[in-house]
């Protein structure tokens, strides 16, 4: 029985020592690997985190310049159809034609211009809405005519709002004053 016991203890000692052994060599390694899975989850958690703020960044960017843009090509709009309403009281038609009225208001006229002056870039598009509105400055005598005028601004709208490069506009079919399948004033539809 003295025997037994001594085995048994030698073997619950080599357990034992298996145990420390195992202990030593495997535990701190999956602690490690347990720490280095837990560092990435956090690092995954703080990138997503970063990525996720500069892409609601980017979004608003986006939403921002859409918004813009939307407002700089309506404004860039309503000023060629204010133009086509001060053009349509201003020129004088050729002999034997006439012109079909245009109409506007100055409180649309005002609106028009301040969406212009928040929404574009280019200080060239402003003074030529204005030098088509207003005149010439006072002292400056323009040598171009009205027409002439018309198609630099909407070269410049080209350019403002990306749509390409500059076209050679014809003076003579630059604006309609009045197209011959126009209901007379005062006629019902059929």
């Amino acid at each position: 029985m003295n025997t037994f016991i001594i085995i048994l203890q030698l073997l619950i000692l080599v357990a034992y020592g298996i145990c420390i052994l195992f202990w030593k060599s495997y535990f701190p390694k999956y602690l490690e690997e347990k720490g280095k899975n837990l560092a990435t989850k956090e690092d995954i958690g703080a990138i997503t985190h970063e990525v996720e703020s500069v892409k609601a960044e980017i979004l608003k960017s986006l939403s921002i310049d859409q918004t813009k843009y939307q407002l700089k090509y309506e404004s860039c709009l309503e000023a060629l159809s204010l133009i086509d309403a001060h053009f349509s009281h201003s020129l004088q038609p050729a002999k034997g034609q006439s012109i079909s009225r245009q109409f506007a208001t100055t409180k649309v006229a005002r609106a028009c211009h301040s969406k212009l002056i928040l929404s574009c870039e280019n200080t060239n598009l402003l003074e030529k809405f204005d030098e088509i509105m207003f005149g010439s400055h006072p002292g400056q005598v323009s040598a171009k005519s009205p027409t002439d005028l018309l198609n630099e601004f909407r070269n410049l709208i080209r350019r403002e709002l990306g749509f390409g490069s500059e076209l050679q506009l014809n003076r003579e079919r630059a604006w309609f004053g009045k197209i011959n399948c126009e209901k007379p004033e005062g006629e019902q539809s059929a």
